[in-house]
């Protein structure tokens, strides 16, 4: 059985009918605080902050690829955290990870479940670059409302959108931080009120 520690907090109005549960592990908690302030501003939803044991990630570690395997990751998670009604699972892993036929992803999400962003790929330290706190919040922040986009129904979009498709990490900075009217739109038809006008 999966262990969370205890929420940290709970964030927004208590009045909100959607939660997002954020769940870390090894992301430093001022990113994780900066991530969640951005979060509000796009998003109607009460968000709580948890930390999952690393044990719980590295169990679907393939020491061959030196990385974890995203499906099996999400399917577990999927199957140990329990998810109150118009709830996302947010996880946000400082490791690699892949899905089979791909040499790694940023993130996976399940529809209706939420999703999972994997951070050390969006560091420019991964690139052999100088730090950039600024760019490396940026890119975690895109990249976590391309997985909860997926949870909550869209698919990728061929506009200037953050929900467009991400090969590499310079898709990544290309793509907007919002949605796309279109997606808007989507979004709003199937989740009335989720997001902030």
């Amino acid at each position: 059985m999966i262990f969370i520690y205890p929420p940290i907090f709970y964030l927004a109005d208590m009045r909100h009918k959607y939660l997002i549960q954020i769940y870390s592990t090894g992301v430093e908690d001022r990113i994780l605080e900066d991530l969640i302030q951005s979060l509000k501003t796009t998003f109607n939803a009460k968000l709580s902050l948890n930390y999952l044991e690393w044990k719980d990630i590295v169990q679907f570690y393939n020491p061959m690829r030196k990385q974890v395997n995203a499906s099996k990751l999400i399917y577990w998670l999927s199957e140990n955290i329990s998810f109150p009604p118009n709830s996302r699972m947010l996880v946000l892993a400082n490791i690699d990870g892949y899905v089979e036929g791909l040499n790694f992803v940023f993130g996976i999400s399940n529809p209706g479940i939420g999703g999972i962003v994997f951070t050390t790929r969006l560091n420019p330290l991964f690139y052999g670059e100088e730090y950039d706190d600024y760019l490396y919040r940026l890119r975690i922040f895109k990249e976590t409302l391309h997985e909860l986009g997926h949870s909550y129904g869209l698919t990728h979009c061929q506009n200037l959108c953050v929900m467009r498709f991400s090969n590499s990490i310079y898709d990544v900075d290309r793509k907007p931080a919002h949605y796309c009217t279109k997606c808007q739109k989507k979004l709003n038809y199937h989740n009335p009120e989720l997001l902030k006008t």
